[in-house]
């Protein structure tokens, strides 16, 4: 295991504990100018039963005005659990960067993540196929210490940072993860918050393994997004029973086929009722497959086109290739899954006994709750990848000492804290369900939720509806949410209306007055900017700015700060229309402003992402005719 140890201070051992010691350097790495970092260094056990010591880093990102009394400190914490806040500091700043005139903000790498001696399993961290084997091997090679990287343990090191900084009370911001670390702090700390938000909320206390919140989730969502969109609804059906029948054809069938993640990487996938599954239940690439699953299902069945299917998976999939540990531990998730959350079984028994325990409980629910996993069955949940099935992840994790009862990281009869308390939830997000926010915000005297339609996980950070950074901002400022109203007008998902093999089989654009292209020619046009809409949409599964056109071609873009900037090269969306040009989305006010050329056309098309019923408006020249026409914005 790696261990972060400076040379300058030596963890002094008394009565089996570490002295915790404050150190004036960020010697886990670069101090950013504008902030005071260090390490702290934490007992990994505080009975002192496992020895050894855990430097936990913080960044203490001062305010801007040294002139001004620093009027609060804002705590900003990331969520997986596994991923490390400091990776995610930028995101954290622009939300509050209207407050940091008066106000700090400090983020901890919670101990096993990041810069906190971060857990680097083998048998996991680089594996795109984990096993329960290669879980249980990861906590063996944790050791005596596999159980020491829970939360309550992780939020004491909080509060000893906080005790080292001279920091009294503290505004805090948790998203999913953050979201239950947030609500083990306030239980055990309530007279250390003066406000709390946890956006993308589930619970503590009240939760239930089987996390059966989801699937009614995935079964409404789907239905909901299609509802919305007209080119859905007219289909024949439901979107719902387009799905079923996916997921049947797909046990007799799988589609085997190659094509780009989201990075533009080539991999050759296999299409199974698991992988569909991973589609519904995995919240990380909602707005893609809410917006494209329905039409692939579609394309398969109707034109027997599989590449929409195949792209989708491969997208999907490549949230299980490896990543660096000090990004995202992977070992880290496992130690906080197996000790902390709800179990089918019991983490103290055997492992003999506890796969007993789960094929009881398993056959009792699937008895009693049939459709829990719908449209899957119980057997193709659990083919799902374990961090998303979930019911089979901890269950040859070893017998080890524990610092409290798994699953119980607040100690019975707790009370949470009176600090004002809002609650944020997503109403598409199967991850964390509006549901669970329920239950969260009903344990605060004084919480809130708010529920943000049309929305996936994780609702201020990165928001590009500009609707929960501005609330959470008021919030924090003046305890008090203000004008909630534009939660429930985030925009509808825009389904793609069908995928095409060939251009002109799009939906012509309507004519405008002065429009001279005819039919074709506005099929084109349309496919055109469908074209520019389908790289759009990569926006959420590309870090590295370059992909791939779903049959070919290739795009850039760059976005150093709100505004996205595309460039399109013989990007074929549908087969036979290559298209180039550039694509720009302000994400500040969701302009969209796309210059396309295709064959000797050249078009402009123009709308905005945030308009709830929204149109593109579309000029330029199709074959030499005049285009002025509009149509669905994509």
């Amino acid at each position: 295991m790696r261990v972060f140890i400076s040379l300058s201070i030596m963890a002094a051992i008394v009565c089996g504990s570490a002295i915790a010691k404050p150190i004036t350097q960020d010697e886990a790495g670069t101090c950013p100018k504008d902030a005071e970092c260090g390490m702290l260094q934490r007992p990994l056990d505080p009975d002192g039963h496992v020895k050894g010591t855990v430097g936990i880093a913080y960044r203490l990102y001062k305010h801007r005005d040294a002139s001004a009394p620093r009027a609060g400190v804002i705590v900003a914490q990331e969520g997986g659990p596994g991923f490390s806040t400091f990776g995610s500091a930028s995101g954290y700043l622009t939300l509050f960067d209207p407050l940091r005139k008066d106000r700090d903000i400090l983020m901890i790498d919670v101990r096993g993540t990041g810069k906190s001696r971060a857990i680097n399993c083998p048998s996991v961290q680089r594996s795109p196929d984990r096993t329960t084997a290669d879980i249980a091997a990861c906590g063996r090679y944790l050791g005596r210490g596999a159980n020491f990287y829970g939360t309550r343990l992780a939020a004491q090191d909080l509060a000893a940072v906080l005790d080292t900084l001279h920091i009294d009370k503290v505004d805090y911001y948790g998203d999913s993860y953050g979201t239950f670390f947030g609500q083990v702090f306030s239980a055990l700390y309530p007279d250390r918050l003066r406000s709390i938000v946890l956006d993308s909320a589930y619970p503590v206390i009240g939760e239930t393994p089987w996390y059966f919140h989801a699937g009614e989730v995935v079964r409404q969502g789907y239905e909901d997004a299609c509802k919305r969109t007209p080119t859905c609804t007219a289909q024949p059906g439901t979107s719902l029973d387009r799905i079923r029948k996916l997921v049947r054809s797909l046990k007799e069938h799988p589609i085997r086929g190659k094509a780009p993640d989201g990075e533009g990487r080539v991999h050759a996938v296999t299409v199974t009722p698991a992988m569909i599954g991973q589609m519904l239940f995995d919240g990380t690439n909602g707005p893609i497959n809410h917006r494209e699953l329905d039409a692939a299902a579609r394309a398969w069945f109707n034109q027997h086109d599989a590449a929409p299917l195949v792209r989708l998976t491969s997208e999907n999939l490549a949230n299980e290739y490896p990543q660096d540990s000090k990004s995202y531990s992977y070992g880290l998730f496992a130690a906080v899954s197996c000790i902390d959350y709800q179990q089918i079984y019991d983490m103290t028994s055997s492992i003999a006994a506890r796969h007993s325990q789960r094929d009881a409980a398993v056959a009792a629910r699937q008895k009693a709750f049939p459709l829990t996993y719908d449209p899957l069955s119980f057997a193709q949940f659990q083919q799902v990848p374990l961090d998303i099935s979930v019911l089979n992840f901890c269950i040859d994790w070893p017998r080890a000492s524990v610092p409290y009862t798994p699953g119980k990281p607040i100690p019975d009869g707790s009370k949470f804290t009176d600090a004002p308390t809002l609650v944020l939830n997503g109403e598409l997000d199967m991850l964390t369900t509006a549901a669970e926010g329920t239950v969260v915000t009903a344990q605060y005297p004084h919480g809130k939720q708010l529920v943000f339609a049309n929305s996936f996980h994780v609702i201020a950070v990165d928001d590009i509806s500009d609707c929960g950074q501005n609330i959470v901002r008021h919030f924090v400022e003046t305890l008090d949410t203000g004008d909630t109203s534009c939660a429930a007008k985030v925009a509808p998902v825009r389904l793609v209306p069908k995928f095409l093999m060939h251009a002109a089989d799009a939906d012509p654009a309507t004519d405008e007055d002065s429009n001279q292209a005819n039919a074709h020619d506005r099929a084109l046009a349309s496919a055109a900017v469908e074209t520019a809409a389908d790289v759009l949409a990569r926006w959420y599964v590309n870090y590295g700015g370059k992909g791939l056109g779903l049959r070919g071609g290739s795009w850039r873009f760059d976005q150093p700060e709100h505004v996205a900037r595309y460039t399109l090269k013989n990007v074929r969306w549908a087969s036979d229309l290559p298209v180039s040009g550039s694509v720009v989305w302000d994400q500040r006010d969701g302009s969209i402003s796309a210059d396309l050329t295709f064959g000797h056309s050249h078009i402009i098309a123009k709308w905005n992402d945030r308009d709830n019923r929204g149109h593109a408006l579309l000029s330029g020249s199709v074959n030499g005719r005049r285009l002025v026409a509009m149509m669905p914005a994509p």
